[in-house]
């Protein structure tokens, strides 16, 4: 039944952590302190009061010449939204009459945000929001062109005049500009104080993105690596001195199983990579890279959003080659995000009728890095519309074992990642080889991001994977570091260590990178393998892949289990990997043709 429930609730109840008072007081007082902001205006997000960055430097305020890009967010109706998820994860359940039957994009927007009956007089909220916007002088800039509403009608994107936006927002603009040398050059445009809106939009606009959130910059981890006398020859594969001891696309295969350099795909299947951060791709660079280490397939046959060929990136190149690496010549897109924005990201999926069907993102946040309740909860929700829709979407888990990118505070407590700490997507973490360049066991990488999140409990699908380790007898850290009852991440991993690290062709040279940013890209490209078969069988593609890994895919030995090392990030406590599932490295590392023919073995 895809009818939409009524709605009765005017207001979101976001099943997420409450702020402490003394939060409340701060946003209080600020509001109270802002001049201009009438009582009719309502603040969004009033749980960020941080306004800026060690990793970006607060520049001027904008000026008459100055554009800003947002998106208003619709606020979705809580009954409806439960709807949602119930039809999520029936969908994504093995167990389930309704696994695998999608929905299609209109459908899913009928869910949320159905159209208005004809005849009644109610527009819904996008298109009230739309009009609003048009109608205030001098805001747009430009004609109505500039204020769009996605397919889902859940996000409204206005190019505004920054000043008039700056009155419209009751908050100050600044340009802030990217402190890392990795990143010179990089510049976002933020509010300086918190934000609110008219009371025209209250009830219908739950947050308005690119206003807050200045991502921590991470620089690319390139290493000299190790270069071990007698280690095995494919880790010397690509030929280059550079690489010397790297992994490779021929360590990937001989590790994990990989077929080599298929020659067709299956119509309709594809794979996506998402770059956050202005990161450009060179043709010349693929092109070296596909010759040096024998991918005859490396190529981008589909981009959006700006990005492109702009400034040529190690991170958005490392993605590209290694899925290539693993899965082509299936069909490649890129989404390109030059604001550090997940909404950016969802609202080119939700105008897209035909999205590939595996979507790897290589990005991420800690939990308390301006990553309000109502982000969260409304990322979620975008998670949850895109596994209804069949697509499997997995993100790295990080790079700073469990002290996240906030870094060690002086608390002892771990900082959990999002969205890789979401229940809704699939947490991609890291591993090296436990013998260095000799392809075999595994062992959990230091800096592989996992642990409970602050803010999820646990899903129902992992509940027993996360007690059995906390039951299993191994070391833990103390109980005040973590949340023993949260959603634990990540759920599977691949090879991500410095140790041997990737070899990349970026810039017009070769060099070794390591990160979940590889590891992402490479188990997504298994997923992308095992539809290509389902799609020939005339079967459904995997969707949103939990409950199959919790469920089928690890109770029959689908991957390589990782039982020793710690994600302390080289310093004080982490988690130790142990047999079955751990907050180090998930269930482990695809063992390629097992997960392949359990997938297979499906009825759908």
């Amino acid at each position: 039944n895809l009818k939409s429930p009524p709605c009765h609730e005017r207001h979101h109840k976001h099943p997420l952590r409450a702020y402490n008072i003394m939060n409340w007081r701060v946003v209080i007082l600020a509001l109270a302190a802002f001049a201009g902001v009438e009582a009719s205006r309502t603040i969004l997000e009033p749980g960020v009061t941080v306004f800026e960055h060690t990793h970006w430097n607060k520049g001027p305020r904008v000026t008459a010449q100055d554009t800003i890009e947002v998106r208003f967010v619709m606020k979705s109706c809580p009954m409806k939204r439960a709807k949602l998820e119930e039809m999520f994860w029936s969908v994504s359940d093995p167990a389930s009459l309704q696994y695998k039957k999608y929905l299609s994009l209109p459908e899913v927007a009928d869910l949320l945000h159905p159209l208005p009956e004809e005849g009644s007089g109610d527009l819904g909220a996008s298109e009230v929001v739309r009009r609003h916007l048009l109608e205030q002088p001098g805001l747009v800039a430009g004609g109505e062109g500039m204020v769009k509403i996605t397919k889902t009608r859940d996000i409204v994107t206005a190019t505004l005049n920054a000043q008039a936006a700056e009155g419209y927002f009751a908050t100050e603009l600044h340009h802030f500009a990217a402190t890392s040398t990795w990143h010179a050059g990089k510049s976002l445009v933020r509010a300086a104080a918190a934000y609110s809106v008219p009371s025209a939009l209250v009830g219908k606009v739950a947050l308005v993105d690119k206003l807050l959130r200045l991502p921590r910059l991470e620089d690319p981890k390139v290493g000299r690596g190790h270069e071990a006398a007698g280690g095995d020859p494919e880790f010397d594969s690509c030929g280059v001195a550079e690489c010397k001891g790297a992994t490779t696309p021929q360590v990937l295969r001989k590790r994990y199983g990989f077929p080599s350099n298929k020659t067709s795909y299956t119509e309709g299947n594809g794979m996506c990579c998402t770059e956050f951060q202005l990161q450009g791709l060179d043709k010349k660079d693929l092109k070296s890279f596909g010759a040096k280490c024998g991918v005859e397939h490396v190529k981008v046959d589909s981009s959006t959003g700006l990005g492109g060929n702009l400034i040529p990136g190690v991170e958005a190149l490392l993605d590209v080659e290694y899925i290539e690496a693993v899965a082509a010549p299936i069909p490649l897109s890129v989404i390109n995000s030059i604001s550090y924005s997940l909404v950016d990201w969802a609202a080119q999926l939700n105008d897209d009728d035909n999205p590939a069907p595996v979507q790897s993102v290589s990005y991420g946040n800690d939990e308390v890095q301006q990553e309000s309740a109502e982000y969260m909860y409304e990322c979620n929700t975008q998670f949850m519309q895109t596994g209804l829709r069949g697509l499997s979407v997995l993100f790295a888990s990080g790079d700073q074992g469990v002290w996240g990118r906030t870094g060690r505070d002086g608390t002892g407590e771990f900082h959990p990642d999002f969205p890789a700490g979401s229940p809704y997507v699939t947490s991609v973490g890291g591993t090296d080889f436990a013998v260095p360049s000799q392809v075999g066991e595994e062992t959990a990488w230091a800096n592989g991001g996992g642990g409970f999140s602050n803010t999820f409990a646990a899903p129902a699908y992992q509940s027993n994977a996360t007690l059995a380790y906390l039951a299993s007898g191994v070391a833990l850290p103390d109980a005040s570091a973590f949340n023993a009852t949260g959603r634990g991440y990540p759920d599977v991993s691949a090879l991500a260590g410095e140790q041997n690290g990737y070899c990349v062709a970026a810039k017009g040279r070769f060099l070794k990178v390591g990160g979940t940013s590889a590891a992402c890209p490479v188990f997504a490209g298994a997923v992308a393998l095992i539809n290509d078969e389902l799609l020939a069988q005339g079967k459904a593609p995997m969707g949103f892949l939990n409950p199959w890994i919790y469920g089928v895919a690890a109770p029959n030995g689908a991957f390589f289990d990782v039982t020793s090392g710690n994600n302390n990030g080289g310093f004080g406590e982490g988690f130790t990997a142990t047999t079955g599932w751990d907050p180090a490295t998930g269930f482990g590392t695809p063992n390629y043709e097992t997960m392949r023919d359990l997938a297979l073995n499906s009825a759908v």
